[in-house]
């Protein structure tokens, strides 16, 4: 089995997440990070036939870099990745001792849904790391819907912001934050949705495979109707 490029790219997200992966039988990927905070899922063009685990993602990935024109064969307690003259025998983990999601989440209906393109989430990063603030703020003011790096905790700071046009807002005043922290994301334009239960949708819109990631808001967001 080849592994492909498009699928490499999701483990080095996915190990930008979680260092551990457990991988189960089929052509769905999906880790979560150890605060729970942050879920993501692909489905991918490989199919598995069985579960194995993972202990360290990057170290799995620095190996398969070994090979050149790298394929994958899976035994009883290891992937071999082989090359015309040479291979790495890279061991399972044990799957009961790596962190995994116990279930999917059903995202509830969504109060609010904006496309974020991939140069907008740049710039907003940009200016985080710029302003040394470490919120997203996506608000309701004079009407209209604002994208705002800020500190929630200094009110005296000084704020990036940016005017922003959703197809859906909620009919009342809202704040949704998020830590930018948490925004660990392939690059691409994104589908989000936010709901007033303080969970997020965030889905790719140009990849293939799509990629989908559930982001926890902070909890100082607040809405009114």
């Amino acid at each position: 089995m080849k592994i492909s490029e498009a699928t490499i790219e999701v483990l080095k997200n996915f190990a930008n997440i979680q260092p551990n992966l457990v991988v189960s039988a089929g052509s769905n990927l999906k880790t979560i990070s150890e605060a729970r905070n942050i879920m993501v899922s692909a489905d991918i063009s490989e199919t598995f036939d069985k579960d194995f685990g993972i202990y360290d993602l990057n170290e799995f990935l620095s190996a398969f870099s070994l090979i050149d024109g790298a394929e994958v064969e899976f035994t009883d307690n290891a992937v071999l990745i082989k090359g015309a003259n040479d291979k790495v025998v890279y061991r399972f983990a044990n799957a009961e001792i790596l962190t995994q999601p116990a279930k999917t989440i059903n995202m509830p209906e969504a109060d609010l849904e904006i496309v974020l393109t991939e140069s907008e989430i740049a710039q907003i990063k940009r200016a985080a790391s710029a302003l040394g603030h470490p919120v997203m703020s996506i608000k309701k003011a004079d009407d209209e819907t604002v994208i705002e790096v800020c500190d929630p905790n200094n009110t005296s700071a000084n704020t990036w912001s940016k005017t922003v046009k959703p197809t859906k807002v909620p009919s009342g005043t809202y704040e949704y934050q998020f830590l930018i922290s948490n925004l660990k994301l392939i690059q691409d334009d994104y589908t989000v949705q936010v709901s007033n239960k303080l969970i997020s949708s965030w889905k790719s819109n140009n990849r293939n495979p799509v990629v989908e990631y559930w982001i926890a808001l902070e909890k100082t967001s607040t809405y009114e109707d």
